[in-house]
């Protein structure tokens, strides 16, 4: 009987060691991505979902979320976004677009409706422009 047991349990180990734990051959190869790419996918993701959020905030009248959200993205966008687009395209490149999601801010805080809409197409379209340049695919955008 212990002996029957022994080797039920042995024989699990070992099942268990070739199906579920083995590394060598249920190893997914690594798709090697730039560092450039991977380290600005997701900010540059997150700016144009940040900015269908501030559209639908504002559209419901609720400032205080745009607010919130649009200061979040102004963090990200100068940590992550702009240092890498100063080193690619200069200051003054830089500076063009910092000024355009600057705008945004401002808009926000008046509650201007037109201006928001304008300046999130515009900020949508200079990120687009800018994330091939960046070596970023936006394809699902």
């Amino acid at each position: 009987m212990r002996n029957k047991i022994w080797i039920v349990l042995v024989g699990a180990v070992i099942v268990i060691g070739i199906a579920g734990c083995g590394d060598s051959q249920n190893k997914v190869q690594p798709q090697y991505v730039g560092t450039a790419q991977s380290s600005l996918t997701r900010p540059f993701s997150d700016m144009l979902y940040g900015f269908t959020k501030i559209e639908k905030y504002v559209s419901r009248g609720d400032y205080s979320s745009a607010t919130t959200i649009s200061n979040n993205l102004y963090d990200e966008f100068h940590d992550a976004i702009l240092p890498p687009l100063q080193a690619k395209k200069g200051k003054t490149y830089a500076e063009k677009m910092d000024k355009k999601y600057d705008e945004l801010g401002d808009a926000i805080k008046r509650k201007d409706k037109a201006k928001i809409t304008e300046l999130i197409n515009v900020n949508r379209d200079n990120l687009r422009h800018i994330a091939p340049m960046m070596g970023v695919s936006l394809l699902s955008f």
